[in-house]
């Protein structure tokens, strides 16, 4: 039994760092991209590349950490990644060299990218299989609240003590519970090497054999991308220079954007288990409705017509960030039990390389015009530019829709 309840602190305390590690990916540069622009005198694109840099080493890491918590064990995982992770924290707001910003945010990713899957390995040795996937939702929730807290949350506070020192008290935080997860994890004395797990290209090959992974990872990672990318790049810069909102206003609805996107979670999970596990058709609907949205929003860059309407397409945009507890199943229904982890870990990957990709992208398009200054210090880009960044997100969409409609239940 104690080793049971060890097990439950050890997940407890690791949801605190998956929280972290939300923030983190949430907070830089959304939140504060014309602040960062102006303090650091950076371009669109080198501020989108601290998002970028954070975002390229997740997802390659996530490729092992599926292969290590098999042969180490998810806490030992975990260990590690915490160590790297408050590295990155701490270094982050201490400096002002580029290098060592983007040195930080790389080092950050690699930390942050052995929470999530580990914490689905702890999940499935502690709790019922009946239980497992309400269990990953509430885990969703616990790091949606991060990225809640990274919008209007952090906004308040860095007006009123600066960014560097909110950063800085959550670094030392995030130091604290990995000092105690280690310590933590002592109570579990030996944890054996499986030696049978290896490294190998075959798990790989496997699962990117099959067309119809090839289908879903397309349509989870663009879904992914398309909606986070807003979240964690362009979306409150994009409210504030173009809708005109107030910079609190903007942060306040990509807070409520990981409301809904943990509802939704919860939501989908039920409605897809009363409609006896059915899930492609919902994956099918907010496809089509990912369409829809930067349809109208590109209509009303193209026609100036500037409305607060474009917040709430934004909240339903959300609602397709919450289809995690939809495509864990399906990976784990489709894949033989061996590879479901290397299935897992590649979806994954496909979603934070089409956030950095994507994110990379808003960057170079932004400064395709030329901006609009204000005050000679905040910049504040041109509707050719938003409209530029919001037809690629359209076209991307399409991608979506057409490899969402080649899926089929299981």
């Amino acid at each position: 039994m104690r080793k049971y309840y060890t097990h439950i602190v050890l997940i407890l305390l690791a949801l605190v760092l998956y929280f972290m590690a939300n923030f983190q990916r949430v907070a830089i540069p959304g939140a504060i991209f014309d602040t960062l622009q102006q303090d650091l005198n950076l371009s669109a694109s080198s501020v989108t590349a601290l998002s970028a840099c954070f975002m390229y080493s997740y997802a390659v890491s996530l490729l092992f950490c599926g292969i290590l918590s098999d042969r180490y064990g998810a806490v030992k995982v975990i260990m590690c990644g915490a160590l790297l992770f408050s590295l990155g924290a701490l270094i982050f707001p201490n400096t002002t060299n580029i290098y060592f910003l983007y040195l930080s945010r790389i080092i950050l990713g690699f930390g942050a990218a052995t929470f999530y899957l580990c914490l689905v390995q702890e999940a499935k040795k502690c709790f019922p299989d009946k239980y497992f996937g309400i269990s990953v939702s509430l885990m969703l929730i616990t790091g949606y609240m991060g990225g809640v807290c990274a919008n209007a949350p952090f906004i308040f506070f860095a007006d009123k003590f600066a960014w560097q020192n909110i950063l800085n008290v959550l670094g030392i935080l995030t130091f604290v519970v990995t000092v105690l997860f280690c310590a933590e994890r002592g109570f579990l004395r030996h944890i054996p090497v499986n030696k049978n797990a290896k490294f190998s290209i075959e798990p790989f090959k496997d699962v990117l054999s099959k067309h119809f992974n090839h289908n879903l990872f397309i349509f989870a990672g663009l879904n992914y991308g398309l909606y986070y990318v807003i979240q964690t790049v362009i979306g409150v810069k994009f409210l504030k220079d173009y809708i005109q909102m107030s910079e609190a206003s903007a942060s306040l609805v990509l807070s409520l954007m990981i409301v809904v996107a943990g509802f939704s979670g919860i939501s989908l999970a039920t409605l897809s288990k009363i409609l006896n596990n059915r899930r492609v058709i919902f994956m099918k609907s907010i496809s089509v409705m990912t369409a829809l949205i930067f349809t109208i929003v590109s209509l009303c860059l193209l026609m100036q017509i500037k409305t607060k309407f474009v917040a709430i397409l934004f909240l339903m945009l959300a609602i397709g960030g919450g289809m995690s507890p939809l495509l864990v199943p399906i990976i784990h229904a489709t894949n033989k039990f061996e590879v479901r982890g290397t299935a897992l870990s590649i979806m994954n990957c496909c979603f934070f390389l089409s956030v950095g990709f994507l994110g990379t992208l808003v960057g170079y398009l932004l400064d395709v015009f030329k901006p609009l200054l204000q005050n000679s210090s905040v910049i504040i880009y041109s509707s050719k530019s938003y409209l530029l960044v919001f037809v690629t997100f359209l076209l991307f969409s399409f991608v979506e829709i057409y490899n969402a409609f080649k899926l089929k239940d299981v």
